[in-house]
């Protein structure tokens, strides 16, 4: 720090009773806890003197006069307000850092152009969670601080600036209304018991509605007639489940292509979920979700879902996009969606 630029005076900690401290000073108990032990604004008592010692402070920052700058608090919530929008809100200031929250269930969006323009800024440093990140209300999505203690005006308004550009978005998810056909002539004829119960409670899961639910067998006409009934009583989104291998009698494809929807793409880069099968019809949407729906916490099926949830238009490029970050680990413990998988462009 330039002298004359601000009116911090570093102090011993021994001579700092009855000084204001500058800065909140970090406590960090290794795999328990970090946490600010002494905030901005304390008063230095000599009671505080050995337990600032053994944070290894020998030094502090403490007020002295008129200050010329902002200060990191207030720097970080001013950087925050410039970049959110209305769906997200803003942490107190802890230890200099701001953290940015989710309002709503949806999904979150990230410009990687002028994120990567603020960060080149000096003296500012801004982060953020993946793009296409599915987030609920509460949960953090990016965080942001100054790295000296002040930062000039002139410097905090060029960020400001930037941030004005558009960096961070939130979509919120919007409710629609499922119609379900499960295919296959062996569930339909109760040869085996119907396991679509696992497709129900993941729709469910993300707070969406089933109003109707078809069994039909594997013929093109069935499949074709209960899509159409299901829209016609009112359906968003028609999901399929099974029948979308090279088996010969798997014909859940010709099925949809007979209502005379647009197949966007059918097969997709990503493991679980290869055979997915996106469709439209008079804009609404059919997803044709293979097998493993039933099986694997997580598919292709659940990034596509977001994307629509999140008010997105599919495209046939999209499919191809999908090959970055799409293939699942199948990790032991599932932490989806804070992993990679789904994260692409």
């Amino acid at each position: 720090m330039k002298k004359g630029d601000t009116s911090l005076k570093k102090v011993k900690v021994e001579d700092a009773v009855g000084m204001t401290l500058a800065h909140d000073i970090t406590e960090i108990i290794p795999g328990k806890k970090k946490d600010a032990a002494f905030k901005r604004g304390r008063i230095i008592e000599q009671g505080d003197i050995e337990r600032l010692l053994d944070l290894g402070k020998r030094h502090i920052f403490v007020f002295d006069k008129v200050i010329k700058g902002v200060h990191e608090d207030d720097a970080g919530m001013r950087i925050a307000q410039s970049i959110m929008d209305e769906f997200m809100e803003a942490a107190l200031p802890k230890e200099g850092k701001v953290s940015i929250k989710s309002k709503v269930n949806g999904l979150f969006y990230v410009n990687e152009k002028t994120l990567y323009e603020i960060n080149r800024l000096p003296n500012v440093l801004l982060s953020t969670v993946p793009n296409r990140h599915p987030v609920k209300a509460g949960d953090v999505v990016a965080a942001t601080r100054i790295i000296p203690l002040y930062i000039k005006s002139n410097e905090l308004k060029k960020v400001e600036r930037v941030g004005e550009k558009g960096i961070i978005s939130i979509r919120p998810f919007k409710s629609f209304k499922i119609g379900l056909v499960i295919t296959g002539s062996e569930v339909y004829s109760g040869r085996i018991q119907d396991g679509s119960y696992v497709v129900e409670e993941k729709i469910k899961g993300y707070e969406l509605d089933i109003i109707g639910k078809t069994l039909v067998p594997d013929e093109i006409e069935e499949i074709s007639r209960a899509i159409a009934e299901l829209f016609d009583r009112g359906a968003d989104i028609v999901v399929t489940t099974g029948g979308l291998s090279v088996d010969p009698d798997d014909v859940t494809k010709e099925g949809i292509e007979a209502t005379g929807a647009e197949v966007l793409f059918y097969g997709t880069p990503v493991f679980p979920g290869a055979m997915f099968l996106v469709a439209r019809l008079k804009g609404k949407y059919i997803l044709g979700a293979p097998a493993c729906v039933y099986y694997n916490k997580n598919t292709v099926f659940d990034i596509i879902l977001a994307r629509i949830m999140a008010g997105e238009r599919m495209h046939k490029n999209d499919m191809v996009k999908l090959s970055y970050g799409g293939l699942c680990l199948n990790c032991n413990i599932c932490h989806y969606p804070t992993c990679f998988f789904g994260k692409g462009p």
